[in-house]
């Protein structure tokens, strides 16, 4: 098993380690990992990460997809103000920019060696994310997912393996088996499987307490996916405290979307905490999955803070 470390191309993550990849593989060594599971991967500089400590590429996430690429534009613009925002978060007017743009950073990630990239399942529009009331099903998403991913990877020569990663909004929620055959049978793919994020999991679970009511659930989950538990190639371990987003919910779901856009960010950040998962049980977690990637997937303000999380993070899983 591979274990690494998240880590992105932002200016806040490699200022930690001086812009200097020597200093940031003696962070690796000293901490008992193998490598970094890199985002933006488009803006590498190899002085600062040198490609062999990226073990897996964290692709580009857009939370309200669908509407792009079914071209719905008045329901987009239900979400942004005019078509120039709309260009802006896409990158385009076309949404054949986004088969171009997932094609680039596979196409980047397999030239530089990595193993895996991770692509997510989800379609969340800034209202739904408050009032959790979905334009979209899960089968929907899915449909959609097979369809735009089969077209990236139509032609693609490369071998690295594609892992597609869970959320708590509709999508690949890992609640059901069905979505799961389906989203697996579809791709067209040899090299595929699952991301299990622990935390994403957790949060479809409003009533859970601590660590260890935590992890029950999650190997609940685990026991009934049964032979779609094989999928699961990697997971993405981190834990997030109980937060009562009922009564969040009830604030903030009647406000504008302008007011949505402005807290969206620290709404989420409340709900996905990323630290380290403390109770013993997840040992049974990885036994159960026993995945060829575990990456320490961690939210931290200062290195020394980094290094905190993966020390505890460490000595559970001893």
């Amino acid at each position: 098993m591979i274990k690494v470390m998240n880590m992105s191309t932002y200016d806040c993550d490699l200022e930690r380690f001086n812009h200097d990849s020597m200093e940031l593989e003696k962070f690796l060594k000293e901490n008992n990992l193998d490598g970094i599971e890199l985002l933006e991967i488009e803006n590498l500089n190899e002085k600062s990460i040198n490609k062999d400590l990226i073990k897996g590429v964290h692709l580009s996430s857009y939370s309200n997809w669908m509407d792009f690429w079914r071209e719905d534009r008045e329901a987009l613009l239900n979400q942004f103000k005019d078509e120039n925002e709309i260009k802006k978060y896409y990158g385009a007017l076309n949404k054949e920019i986004l088969i171009e743009k997932y094609r680039k950073e596979i196409k980047i990630a397999d030239k530089i060696g990595a193993k895996y990239v991770v692509f997510h399942v989800f379609n969340v529009a800034i209202r739904e994310a408050y009032d959790l009331k979905f334009k979209y099903s899960n089968e929907e998403i899915i449909n959609e997912t097979i369809d735009l991913v089969n077209q990236i990877l139509n032609g693609l020569d490369c071998s690295v393996t594609i892992l597609f990663e869970n959320l708590w909004w509709t999508g690949l929620t890992l609640l059901e088996n069905n979505i799961i055959e389906k989203l697996m049978s579809g791709i067209q793919y040899k090299n595929k499987g699952i991301m299990l994020d622990t935390g994403h999991l957790l949060h479809n679970n409003m009533d859970i307490k601590n660590s260890n009511e935590a992890a029950l659930y999650i190997i609940k989950v685990l026991e009934d996916l049964k032979e779609n538990i094989k999928y699961i190639k990697g997971i993405h371990l981190n834990y997030s405290d109980s937060y009562d987003r009922k009564k969040e919910i009830e604030i903030l779901k009647n406000g504008s979307i302008e007011e949505m856009k402005e807290n969206l960010f620290y709404y989420i950040m409340k709900i996905d905490q990323h630290k380290p998962f403390e109770s013993e049980k997840v040992r049974e977690i990885i036994r159960m999955c026993n995945p060829d990637y575990l990456t320490y997937e961690f939210i931290t303000s200062t290195v020394d803070e980094l290094k905190e999380f993966i020390k505890i993070q460490n000595n559970i899983l001893k």
